[in-house]
């Protein structure tokens, strides 16, 4: 049985954004220069159910921008005049426009070009020729990450008015008690659920981090299996064939021609189950074999950005009841983190991932770094929306509190005394 709480939370559920309820479209800028791109693009987004405004030039784009904002910026990097980059300095600049997600169009597609639009507050980076689904699924993507922030900002900020009110309501009946109960169940479905979402599409905020890795590592079964192969064409060429002394050899090409096809269908399946979109699901985890794996994951990243990466194995199994996924997840978000402040600071280029057990008996894994450190408080680091970084969303850490905490742990961080940083978390020790 449901029941509503008192006039005070029906006010405050009221004054909800509208914005954020709403399942489809969004208010677009398009910002183009080329006059077939802008309509090609304008037309495609019409269709799809979006509102969209144009823009020939960055000058145009600013005023409309500032003149109401919108929900999201399509916005190209080759422009003359103003570039892209500094129409999305000045938007960033601008208090009311700072949170609007801006996506970068480019016909480069140049690492360099991408790095300088992150580094002016890019979300994303679409490349030429359009590609529609690949415009619309970028497009939505974004457009539900904004709102679940704001919707997540906008609850924190009622979160204290709204428990007030309603134990004031249900302190009266045992009626109101029972409901409470109800919403409260409810509650708690809808924040995993939060939960999940938000995780999933952190995953997919670092899926270019996955490809490269995953373009790496397939890179040397492939090639292994091309090998064999040529290998086995040139013994079964020459003439007459001596199958009889050739039988043996084959043999053994055949199996490692298996062994990495096997290696390579290993790495496509772990991720398509990290980019996976599904409910948690624990099972037996060892801790440090997922902490090697991970380390496998972006050793790739790591040497991309010439920092020594190291994991320091356990010696014993460190068994937690969690889901892998998920748990994975954090520790991707730990080790990206440490390569950003590495990266900022002057220190050693190393980071290191450590697995074990606590004095308490509780599994527990820290990264430690040399970079930048915590220039903030460090009660504020697993904060929403709380980041040291520059063009930081200031949301890994927390979503990485959240996975920990959902899976009856605690996630901590402190200062690293060579320099730097250590973040880690503990987790219950699984029996046996």
């Amino acid at each position: 049985m449901m029941v509503r709480s008192d006039a005070t939370t029906q006010t405050i559920m009221q004054e909800r954004p509208a914005l954020l309820l709403k399942d489809q479209g969004g208010d677009i800028l398009v910002v183009e220069d080329t006059p077939a791109a802008l309509r090609l693009l304008t037309s495609l987004l019409v269709k799809a159910g979006y509102r969209v405004r144009e823009a020939p030039d960055g000058a145009l784009a600013l005023w409309s921008a500032r003149a109401r904002p919108p929900e999201l910026v399509l916005l190209d990097v080759r422009m003359p005049g103003m570039d892209g980059y500094e129409v999305c300095r000045q938007l960033k600049q601008t208090p009311e426009l700072r949170e609007v997600p801006v996506i970068f169009l480019s016909a480069y597609g140049d690492t360099d070009d991408k790095l300088r639009g992150f580094e002016a507050g890019g979300v994303d980076f679409i490349s030429k020729p359009y590609d529609f689904l690949e415009v619309s699924a970028r497009v939505a993507s974004h457009l539900q990450l904004s709102r679940l922030q704001k919707l997540l900002a906008w609850q924190n900020e009622h979160l204290q008015q709204l428990a007030d009110a309603k134990a004031a309501a249900l302190a009266s009946t045992e009626i109101a008690l029972m409901a409470e109960r109800q919403q409260r169940d409810l509650a708690e479905r809808e924040s995993r659920q939060r939960l999940a979402e938000i995780a999933h599409m952190n995953r997919n905020a670092t899926a270019t981090v996955y490809c490269a890795a995953l373009v790496h590592e397939l890179n040397q079964p492939l090639a292994a299996i091309l090998a064999n192969a040529e290998a086995a064409e040139l013994l079964l060429a020459r003439q007459p064939p001596q199958l009889g002394e050739l039988a043996g050899i084959l043999a053994e090409i055949l199996a490692d021609i298996r062994r990495d096809d096997l290696r390579a269908s290993e790495l496509i399946q772990r991720m398509r189950a990290m980019l996976r979109k599904s409910e948690a699901a624990p099972v037996t985890v060892d801790l440090d074999a997922l902490a090697a794996a991970t380390v496998e994951l972006l050793a790739s990243e790591a040497r991309a950005r010439s920092i020594a990466l190291r994991h320091a194995a356990a010696p014993d199994p460190l068994p937690v009841a969690a889901d892998p996924i998920q748990l994975q997840q954090v520790l991707v978000n730990l080790i990206l983190n440490s390569f950003d402040a590495t990266e900022a600071g002057g220190g050693e280029r190393l980071v290191e991932v450590h697995a074990g057990r606590s004095a308490t008996g509780q599994v527990q894994l820290q990264v430690c770094d040399r970079g930048c450190g915590f220039k903030g408080p460090l009660d504020r680091v697993f904060e929403p929306f709380f980041s040291t970084k520059q063009n930081g969303m200031g949301l890994g850490l927390s979503i990485s509190q959240a996975i920990i905490s959902a899976h009856g742990g605690r996630a901590w961080a402190r200062h690293n005394p060579a320099g730097g940083a250590i973040v880690g978390f503990s987790l219950p020790a699984l029996a046996g």
